[in-house]
Formats: C-alpha cells, structure tokens, sequence
C-alpha cells in the first residue's frame, strides 16, 4: 500500500528537527521530565539496599548521571527557549505538525476584531472557538464580527458528497450529517449572539463544497484538512495568501445565502440548550420534516464533547 504523502515533503525538511514546535517541545520536555523522575527514584530506592551491595553502587551511580544529564538538559533548553527562541520572527508560511494545529487555532480569536471560518461541520468551532471568541470578546469589550461559511446542505450532491469523504477517515455517524452540523452551527451561533452583544455572527450556505478548512483572524489564516494526521499550513498576516484567501471567502460569502439568526428570540435560552423548542430550529428556515427528523442529534451537537483536534 502506497505510503501518504505528508505537507512537510514538499514545504519544509526541517521542520522535523524543528524543537521550536508546541507538540515537539511538550515531547521532548516531557521526555527529560520522566527521564529524571525515573532516575531519582531509582537513586532513592538504592538506599533501601543493603550497604555492600554491588548492584545498589552501580544502580546508584548510573541513575544520578542519568538524572544530572536529564536536569542539564532541561535547564540548557528552557535557557535557549527563554533567552533565544521566543524571538526569533516567525515567517510569512509554516508548517504545522498535527499536534500543533489545535494549539494554533486556539490562539486566533485572541486579540482580533474579525474571525472567518470556511469549513464544513465546524465541530471544532462549536466546541472550541466559538467559546473562546465569546470570552474575549466579554473580557476585551470589544465588537468581532465573525463569518460561518458552511457548504448548502439542501444540495443533495454536496451533502452526498461530504458523506463520501467523512466515510474514508472512518466517520460512518448516519445520512444528512451536514444537515445536521449545519442547523447545530446556526443555533450555536444564535445562542452565542445572543449571550453577547459584542459578538455579531452570521452563518452563510455556499453552493461549494470545500476539500480544506481556513480559519482566518487578525492573527493569520490557518488552513487546515479533516485527516488530524496531516500537516497543517499557517500564513502570517503579513503574507500575500493572508489577503488572497481573505478575498476568496468574502466573494464566496457574496454569493451565498444567509441564514436567519434572528427570526426566533434566543436570549430566553442563553443559559443552554435546554429547553429550546423544536420551532427555534425550524426559525432556521430548513426543511420541517428533516429538522423534526433529526431534532435529538441536533441537541446533542450544538455543544459537542467531541472533535478531531481534542
């Protein structure tokens, strides 16, 4: 079977040796941490031997070079990371292992003013950015405007589809599972706007449907594929595909319709989702006899526990 080809092939070598990287350094870290640990209490547990014995002297003597190596480490690389790492600038495009796509995406609605998500779900967003955007936007009082655009799901081919690429990564959780992200998004989103007047949401249904994710935010764009194994890429603000992708999401939102996030009152449920009525979905404009169909799954998605990147 023909191996997958990885981002890192063709964009960066060294970012394989790159210990600047969260997922690498939490590793490596981690690594020394346990090294040494081991090590003293093997040093520890020598003194419950005998005195004469020769296994203790050698035991003794191979985990205190083994705990000094383990804490010369630690402390050489928390050095270079202080004094060095933090400052060098980081470039216009990087790679992103996949254990540092969350952490990345994570740090985006920090310190913005607008957030772009094209996606297909937006599971992560429901469960993670979405919340994060409403803290900052409460704790800094300051307006984000954000912008969902999610794929139609009322256009069967796009729907089927999905079903089709969601199926090879292993995800076989039933039919019209766009349908159901979809109306979950938009009462996430409604609820979340309702709960905080400095976050101004719309969700829009593009006739597309995407083979990637961008998040996008004054900090830089993120793009991103459903395979969590995969590498990620990240362009500064800086970067000229910063404001390409930019432009192909705003004409892209253009030309889509928009779902109506105020045609029910959703600040008597701003507490949850407990006790949301059937019609506050159906204010959503989708068809009735799916909504009612699936009105269960859609409860228990709007808040997921939940996603790829967890």
């Amino acid at each position: 079977m023909k191996s997958k080809s990885r981002a890192s092939k063709y964009i960066s070598l060294s970012v394989l040796n790159d210990l600047g990287s969260r997922s690498a350094r939490r590793r490596f870290i981690w690594f020394f941490l346990f090294l040494a640990a081991v090590t003293a209490i093997l040093y520890w547990s020598t003194s419950l031997l005998s005195a004469d014995n020769s296994w203790a002297d050698f035991i003794r003597s191979v985990s205190a070079n083994l705990f000094s190596a383990a804490s010369t480490v630690l402390l050489v690389y928390g050095a270079y990371i202080y004094f060095i790492h933090e400052d060098i600038e980081r470039p216009e495009i990087e790679t992103l292992r996949p254990g540092d796509i969350s952490d990345e995406i994570k740090s985006l609605p920090e310190d913005t003013a607008f957030y772009f998500l094209w996606g297909r779900s937006a599971t992560y967003f429901r469960a993670e950015t979405l919340h994060r955007l409403n803290d900052h936007a409460r704790t800094s009082r300051k307006t984000i405007d954000v912008t969902i655009l999610l794929p139609d799901p009322q256009i069967e081919k796009l729907s089927e589809a999905y079903e089709g690429m969601v199926s090879v990564l292993g995800e076989t959780d039933g039919k019209d599972k766009l349908f159901k992200n979809a109306i979950a998004t938009s009462a996430a989103c409604a609820l979340a706007a309702a709960s905080n007047r400095n976050l101004r949401i719309h969700v829009c249904l593009s006739n597309f449907l995407p083979s990637f994710r961008i998040d996008m935010s004054d900090r830089g764009a993120i793009l991103t594929e459903d395979d969590k194994s995969l590498y990620g890429l990240k362009f500064s603000r800086q970067s000229q595909f910063f404001e390409m992708f930019r432009s192909m999401i705003i004409c892209e939102v253009e030309l889509s319709r928009e779902v109506n996030l105020n045609a029910y009152d959703w600040r008597k449920h701003r507490t949850g989702v407990e006790g949301i009525p059937i019609e506050a979905l159906l204010s959503f404009g989708f068809p009735e006899d799916k909504v009612r169909l699936y009105r269960d799954e859609i409860f228990s998605i709007i808040q997921p526990k939940d996603h790829r990147y967890k």
